[in-house]
């Protein structure tokens, strides 16, 4: 199942699994990140989806490095119209959702989900040179804010 690329996880009972988002989702059903329901679970997906919306919407953009047929000033442009326009843009809507769909600290219900996983991904774990604009950029949500800190602080 893996296509011979990475990454891949092979579960205590010899499945190999590949693909990071299956592997994601995976890890988070066994470890009880998905809430009790279906609904639950599509809910905590969506969020997560949402998530996954701005860094594929980063990559679109085409300011990383790795982008091709751009000048190191029109990267520079893209990038700054990007975390100071667009990025918060997009976090202000996921902001909405999870005030409506979470509690204080976490995207949805009142407990740890794989949202919260992936909002402190999205906001924390991302690039180091990246570290600084994502948070200005996030400076306003203080709900998805609120969500990174407590998962970082492991309580």
């Amino acid at each position: 199942m893996n296509l011979n690329r990475a990454p891949v996880l092979i579960t205590p009972s010899g499945a190999t699994i590949g693909q990071s988002k299956a592997i994601e989702r995976y890890l988070s059903r066994r470890f009880g990140l998905v809430g009790e329901t279906p609904e639950d679970e599509a809910m905590i997906d969506c969020i997560a989806e949402h998530c996954r919306d701005v860094k594929d919407a980063a990559m679109r953009k085409g300011f990383s490095r790795f982008a091709k047929g751009k000048t190191d000033e029109e990267k520079a442009e893209l990038r700054k119209e990007w975390f100071e326009s667009d990025m918060p843009e997009m976090l202000g809507k996921i902001e909405a959702v999870i005030k409506e769909t979470g509690s204080e600290g976490y995207a949805y219900g009142s407990s740890t989900s794989y949202a919260d996983v992936v909002i402190w991904a999205l906001l924390r774990d991302c690039m180091a040179a990246d570290l600084e604009d994502t948070a200005k950029a996030a400076e306003k949500c203080t709900a998805l804010n609120a969500i990174a800190d407590k998962l970082a602080a492991n309580d």
